[in-house]
């Protein structure tokens, strides 16, 4: 079993009054590759990377791997002076052999971020952005592979499909689910309106196992002028969430700032249905309804989501949001009077159904079956007092008198029932 460890220290020790810096350790152990360089400053290549073109001063370089070993270290005339060996026998420097050594020791030291921002120079220099994405997958370090993505986000006319492939080293190339969520927040906004790019960015977020880092990321996402399709896409990522919190703080993001596109409504109606806490399904459920006028079939589907909370506070409340503005055509009007009748408080049924009078209803029908739905308030006060209410503005006519006074035979009180007979007189 392939066993990697990486070890990085740094560390200056001050005793009594000597100073004594031992500098920056890197340790790379691979089964039997193992790869230790102790260096001190600020170390260069030249654009070849074939060479240590500086080292600052009093720096130096200590390098070994495996049975290779280099010292490096500014000598007296400004030149770098090289020790090396292999399996204890000296090179020289200049011949081709220790030139190919040296070159290999860069060429490590690169791999682990020596030097990263010349490279970065030195490689867009020579092929753009191609090159820096070719030579992404031979880093060994996050963060140097972080620094490549951040450099490459930084550059003006990517094209799709080099977008595509950022999005996608993010997603598997990138360390930590922190560095992902960083580095998805500093995708420039104009590249996420190509539909295959924004693609490749939903993917990355997808890929992130932390809700926090992954919330970040969405709610950055959902603040940006989306299509109907990367809506709907916020939506799917935020559906992995397994925080209520996390997931209801994105929809609100959505919800709040925009109006919906009919397939964005159900998409959106669906997630929030999945919410477990009622608080917050409920807040989202007000805020869709603030936000748009529901249509007819909009209505009926948040009645059927406002059927399942649990809370009778909070469902009398949605359906109060919901009739205020007046009844949509297409409304199941026999579904909202089910659910009013399902709400807890016998009080909270009467104020309901007062409202749902006081919009006007339409037919003898709609009123009848209201005076119906009021006959099962089990209260007597709440009964009459609803009755009493509603008694001025019956249509005139048998049906609707009959239905009023057979439910007025449903009080047991003998005042509640003499005020709500007398009512309609």
């Amino acid at each position: 079993m392939k066993r990697t460890q990486i070890i990085a220290i740094t560390f200056c020790l001050l005793f009594f009054s000597v100073a004594c810096h031992r500098g920056n350790t890197i340790s790379i152990i691979n089964d039997d590759d193992n790869l230790y360089i102790n260096y001190n400053g600020e170390i260069k290549f030249n654009d070849d990377e074939t060479v240590i073109s500086s080292i600052s001063h009093n720096g130096y370089l200590k390098y070994r791997r495996n049975e290779k070993r280099l010292n490096a270290e500014n000598g007296v005339d400004g030149r770098i002076k090289y020790e090396m060996y292999v399996n204890g026998r000296k090179l020289n420097a200049d011949d081709v052999e220790g030139k190919q050594f040296l070159a290999d020791v860069v060429k490590d030291m690169i791999d682990i971020g020596f030097d990263a921002k010349g490279r970065l120079d030195r490689l867009y220099r020579k092929g753009g952005t191609e090159a820096v994405l070719n030579n992404f997958d031979n880093l060994k370090m996050d963060f140097v592979k972080n620094m490549y993505l951040e450099y490459l986000l930084s550059i003006d006319g990517l094209s799709e499909d080099q977008v595509k492939s950022i999005a996608r080293k993010i997603a598997l190339g990138s360390g930590s689910d922190y560095d992902k969520g960083r580095l998805l927040e500093k995708f420039p906004v104009e590249y996420l309106g190509d539909s295959l790019a924004a693609h490749a960015w939903f993917e990355a977020a997808k890929s992130i196992g932390n809700d926090y880092e992954k919330t970040n990321a969405l709610v950055y996402m959902a603040r940006q002028p989306i299509s109907k399709e990367q809506f709907n896409q916020i939506v799917d990522v935020a559906n992995t969430l397994g925080s209520d919190y996390d997931k209801a703080n994105i929809l609100k993001e959505l919800i709040y700032k925009r109006t919906f596109a009919e397939e964005n409504f159900d998409k959106t109606l669906d997630a929030v249905s999945y919410i477990g806490s009622d608080y917050e399904k409920a807040n989202l459920l007000k805020a869709m309804i603030k936000n748009e006028k529901p249509s007819g079939d909009h209505f009926n589907k948040l009645l059927d989501v406002a059927e399942r909370l649990g809370s009778g506070y909070d469902k009398s409340s949605l359906i109060r949001d919901l009739v205020e503005n007046g009844l949509p055509a297409g409304a199941d009007f026999n579904k909202l009077l089910s659910a009013v009748i399902q709400t807890g408080s016998e009080f909270d049924k009467a104020n309901l159904l007062r409202d749902i009078c006081m919009k006007g209803l339409s037919a003898d029908e709609q009123w009848i079956a209201v005076i119906n739905a009021v006959a099962e308030i089990s209260s007597d006060n709440d009964k009459s007092s609803l009755l009493v209410a509603i008694a001025p503005g019956l249509p005139k006519n048998d049906q609707v008198r009959s239905a009023y006074m057979k439910a007025s035979r449903t009080i047991n009180d003998g005042n509640d029932l003499g005020r709500a007979v007398k009512a309609l007189e």
